[in-house]
């Protein structure tokens, strides 16, 4: 089921970005080519298909075969029906809120085994191009437990049209970035912060 998704999904996707999206800002993609992990990926939160945004061009740069990602999803849109199904298909992982960091730990498992993993460190999203969410400590408790690269993304998009569903979108891949790891269990946070702040670096560049 996920193989059939997956590329259902693809051509539904860029069928509506040639339409409604004008792309006015790509730059990095050739870094998701053939991308291996263990991996995490982490950027911004703008909006409600970030996940789908970054999948998409990972299913973009890599057409010659199907690349397994897990992207970390508020457990409560696993509880709406059919996007539930849907996401639970496309290997999403649910996530609540206020849990601790521990909840995390089937995604240390995926990395752990060499797998992808997609956060947002922000947690949150942030509707307006000139909000910064705090970093949460979620992306530090991945990075500690498993010691995996960070592969840094930055999105923003903003609607043409008052009337028409017409975006314009950036899209930066930044470069891996490999994290000293901290021993100290209590500075999750500074690494959070580390990741966050190379994320919003590529804003203006």
């Amino acid at each position: 089921m996920y193989n059939i998704l997956y590329w259902f999904t693809f051509w539904t996707f860029h069928t509506f970005m040639k339409i409604f999206v004008r792309e006015t800002k790509l730059r990095g993609l050739d870094s998701l080519h053939n991308i291996k992990g263990p991996m995490i990926i982490a950027s911004n939160h703008r909006g409600r298909i970030d996940g789908v945004w970054i999948w998409y061009y990972l299913a973009l740069m890599n057409r010659h075969k199907i690349v397994d990602i897990r992207i970390i999803t508020g457990a409560r849109f696993f509880e709406m029906p059919l996007i539930g199904w849907y996401l639970k298909k496309m290997r999403c992982f649910p996530v609540v809120s206020g849990k601790g960091v521990e909840v995390l730990d089937p995604m240390v498992d995926v990395l752990n085994n060499d797998g992808i993993v997609t956060i947002f460190p922000e947690g949150k999203m942030q509707k307006h191009p000139e909000q910064k969410g705090e970093a949460k400590r979620g992306v530090g408790y991945l990075v500690y437990k498993t010691h995996s690269p960070v592969l840094p993304i930055y999105i923003n998009y903003h609607k043409k049209s008052k009337y028409l569903p017409i975006w314009d979108f950036t899209f930066v891949v930044g470069k891996i970035q490999i994290y000293d790891i901290i021993k100290d269990e209590d500075n999750l946070k500074k690494i959070a912060n580390l990741v966050l702040s190379s994320i919003y670096e590529m804003d203006n560049k």
